[in-house]
């Protein structure tokens, strides 16, 4: 009987829990959303907000950037681009403090000839805090 009770009591607890994690999908894109709004107006020291203290961001160009080499990083692409759009394409909950997400990113190229261009990502957000934070960061 005790463990017909303890099965039961986990099983009620798990399924309170599974309301919080449908919505990861509209959490993330909203963090996202914050990221543009950032972008879009050139504030690279509110996209570092966005990033852990112990995150790392991978471009392209295969560097490691992390700490306060984010926001310098951020400075440099906000020059660069505009009418930046994340879109969150797949979200997935890895554990109750870590988030996996895959999107694409859409914006303009700045200069003499502005040009449309995307990318693709994987970034994984890890709750710190209580508050979602961008953990890991790849893209191309």
């Amino acid at each position: 009987m005790r463990k017909i009770l303890f099965a039961a009591l986990a099983c009620a607890g798990l399924a309170g829990a599974a309301p919080a994690f449908a919505d990861d999908k509209a959490v993330i894109q909203a963090l996202d959303d914050q990221f543009d709004a950032a972008a879009n107006k050139g504030d690279a020291t509110a996209i570092a907000a966005l990033y852990a203290p112990d995150a790392h961001v991978l471009p392209p160009d295969n560097s490691v950037v992390s700490g306060p080499g984010i926001r310098a990083f951020f400075a440099g692409m906000t020059s660069a681009v505009d009418h930046v759009k994340l879109t969150a394409n797949d979200v997935q909950r890895l554990s109750p403090d870590y988030i996996r997400e895959i999107g694409t990113v859409s914006f303009t190229t700045k200069g003499d000839k502005p040009a449309p261009a995307s990318a693709s990502y994987v970034v994984v957000w890890h709750r710190v805090d209580g508050v979602w934070k961008l953990w890991t960061d790849i893209f191309h």
